[in-house]
């Protein structure tokens, strides 16, 4: 049994439901980007706070941010290691230099995932003009059969 083609308003009905998906599609891929980019910052932010351990020695007291605005006043035991986390609940300890190096890799890896993020939203803006302009094109056929009929 032959299947009849979709009329004109099925077909535009299906491209306008296409679009508002990849629509949100875009939202959710800017979110993604937008906490990507939040982590890129926080490894930014505690590279240069390990960083600048360098500049201090044992018996130091320094400010250390504890989150929400809250800082303690800390006296410095060791200025050549730090405690990284591991995830998952663990954690290990690390040269400065090592951490340092370690951020800088999930820098580099954070970066390369906003790229191919950013690519992926380009490519589903690309895919949402293209249905747009034969959503357009759609209508504007619709339209001509319409004033022929008249």
């Amino acid at each position: 049994m032959a299947k009849t083609p979709p009329n004109p308003e099925e077909m535009a009905q299906s491209l306008i439901v296409h679009i508002q998906n990849l629509e949100e599609e875009i939202i959710r891929g800017q979110q993604n980007l937008q906490m990507i980019e939040l982590q890129l910052q926080r490894l930014l932010e505690t590279g240069s706070a390990v960083r600048e351990l360098k500049n201090h020695k044992v018996g130091d007291e320094i400010l250390i941010n504890i989150g929400s605005g809250v800082h303690l006043h800390v006296q410095l035991t060791d200025v050549k290691r730090v405690i990284t986390s591991l995830g998952a609940a663990f954690a290990t300890e690390r040269t400065i230099d090592q951490a340092l190096a370690r951020f800088e890799e999930q820098q580099k890896q954070l970066t390369d995932i906003a790229q191919r993020q950013q690519e992926q939203i380009q490519n589903t803006q690309a895919r949402i003009e293209e249905h747009r302009a034969q959503l357009n094109q759609l209508i504007a056929s619709v339209q001509q059969q319409q004033q022929k009929q008249q």
